[in-house]
């Protein structure tokens, strides 16, 4: 171990003064130029690829929340149009189910208007909205 970090180092110091005297040279300074020359390229063209990358990184967020948004869009309509409308019943029911209990009964209860009212949409109905907002979209 200790023969191999000598050998590094004498390595690393010629290397080092043979440099030194290249760039004290008039031919060294131009090679060093160059070098540097190439290196500026080489970065402005890899800055110049990572903001392409950004942009389209920007592009695919933006259209992942439209399609999002449009989705849910979607959802929420086929939601509103598969619950029922509330529907007020008609003044003579008011009138008939505020008077008393056998009126109560007497008015006719609309067929089915209790099982379909629902605070939310049944999972089943939302699947079934879904996919048609799937079919919509494709």
């Amino acid at each position: 171990m200790a023969v191999n970090r000598i050998a590094y180092f004498l390595a690393g110091a010629v290397l080092g003064a043979s440099g030194l005297a290249l760039v004290k040279s008039g031919k060294g300074q131009a090679l060093l130029s160059g070098i540097v020359q190439g290196g500026y390229g080489v970065s402005e063209g890899v800055l110049a690829r990572i903001e392409t990358l950004k942009e389209d990184i920007e592009d695919y967020m933006a259209e992942a929340r439209f399609n999002h948004e449009q989705k849910a869009k979607a959802e929420f309509a086929a939601e509103q149009t598969s619950a029922p409308a509330e529907e007020k019943p008609a003044p003579a029911a008011r009138k008939a189910a505020s008077g008393s209990k056998t009126a109560a009964k007497k008015a006719p209860a609309k067929a089915g208007a209790s099982a379909t009212r629902t605070a939310k949409p049944r999972p089943a109905a939302k699947k079934t909205a879904r996919a048609a907002a799937k079919k919509a979209d494709a």
